[in-house]
């Protein structure tokens, strides 16, 4: 009987201590972390559609919210030649949760309009006012460049190729109309990262990978 309690015992404490890895794994031991651009505290990584973002913005912890979406293998034709595979992001709207920073010209303020990043411009020798048409698959989309832009440094960027940024309405067109695929969000107050993390997984189905800002390490 004693050793019966025993076994018991012991399985009690496993069970309770596996029970407490996987709720530290979840909330803390697996968090992530990335230099997150300007005001940003916390990017959320998945498929969100426009019903979702509007719940994720109306958390009490949120305090700006920005729906972006990256596009890959895009074909940029302009007068300096085409350039294949480039990468197209969603320009957001709020300059602290913005991608980059414009070096020279403008930031886009219409759906014809786009960034190019500065390494890209320098390579190619295009200038704001330069013509460009993009194109994904079946759908085509022509803008003007208003702007050039710093590199983003995002590790979804990757090193090769070209940058344009786009605003929400013109990659929508091109993308088909899909689903973004980030969620990037300011907070009123940075230490209620985890509490925001949090009632995010619990609004969503299947819950979003969590990105939080470097600056936010040890905290969360």
């Amino acid at each position: 009987m004693r050793g019966e309690r025993t076994v018991g015992a012991v399985f009690v404490v496993a069970a309770v201590a596996v029970a407490a890895f996987v709720v530290l794994d979840r909330h803390e031991g697996s968090a992530q972390f990335a230099d997150l651009p300007g005001d940003a505290d916390v990017r959320l990584v998945g498929r969100f559609t426009p019903r979702q973002v509007d719940r994720i913005a109306a958390l009490p912890q949120a305090a700006a919210v920005e729906c972006g979406t990256t596009l890959y293998g895009v074909t940029v034709v302009t007068t300096r030649g085409v350039l294949n595979g480039a990468t197209v992001l969603t320009a957001a709207t709020r300059p602290g949760l913005r991608w980059s920073q414009v070096r020279s010209g403008t930031y886009p303020a219409t759906d014809g309009q786009l960034l190019i990043d500065e390494r890209t411009a320098a390579a190619h020798d295009i200038r704001p006012g330069e013509r460009a048409t993009l194109s994904l698959g079946e759908a085509v989309l022509n803008a003007t460049v208003v702007g050039v832009a710093a590199r983003p440094t995002d590790h979804a960027i990757g090193t090769r190729g070209a940058v344009f940024l786009l605003p929400a309405g013109a990659v929508a067109a091109l993308s088909g109309g899909a689903s973004c695929d980030t969620v990037t969000v300011a907070l009123h107050r940075r230490r209620d990262a985890s509490t925001f993390s949090r009632a995010a997984e619990d609004l969503l189905d299947p819950p979003p990978a969590v990105i939080y800002d470097e600056s936010l390490r040890g905290h969360v």
